[in-house]
């Protein structure tokens, strides 16, 4: 089959449309990493599509990348910069990065012992999406120094 520059043009604002809509039901449905592939699949077409960007930022907040959804939705609203959707769901992430960023913080001096400089600790109020992996890797990391440990009194006993 050959087409006409027109027709090519026509059948690639289809491709594209038809990947936006697939986007938004994939991030609907908490497909995020199908969501990511699909909206990746239209910026390579289209890189200043709107929507695509504001999926891309959306999806990557959902998995908790607020360092690389920033810049993405800071891209869309300079292509927009009147659409409200997009300034909303920005300091919405916003916040969220700077919440996220505090509760690490937070959690850091505890680990270093160091006493909070508030009086009551900072929570963020969303769960975010490393709580559950960190507290695997503290667990796993206790249970591998018991066996060490264990396994170093052994060897003193022989």
């Amino acid at each position: 089959l050959t087409f006409t520059p027109d027709e090519e043009a026509e059948l690639l604002d289809v491709k594209v449309k038809c990947l936006n809509n697939l986007a938004a039901s994939q991030l609907k449905l908490d497909h995020f990493k199908a969501a990511l592939k699909s909206c990746n699949l239209v910026l390579e077409h289209q890189p200043g599509n709107i929507k695509a960007l504001f999926r891309k930022g959306k999806v990557l907040a959902q998995q908790g990348e607020y360092r690389e959804a920033i810049p993405i939705l800071k891209a869309a609203l300079k292509l927009e910069p009147s659409n409200k959707t997009i300034h909303a769901e920005l300091s919405k992430l916003v916040k969220k990065h700077a919440d996220q960023r505090n509760v690490e913080t937070e959690m850091y001096r505890k680990m270093l012992g160091n006493p909070s400089t508030a009086s009551t600790p900072r929570k963020c109020k969303d769960k975010l999406p490393w709580s559950i992996p960190w507290k695997w890797l503290f667990g796993a990391t206790a249970i591998a120094l018991g066996g060490v440990a264990l396994s170093v009194v052994i060897a003193a006993r022989n």
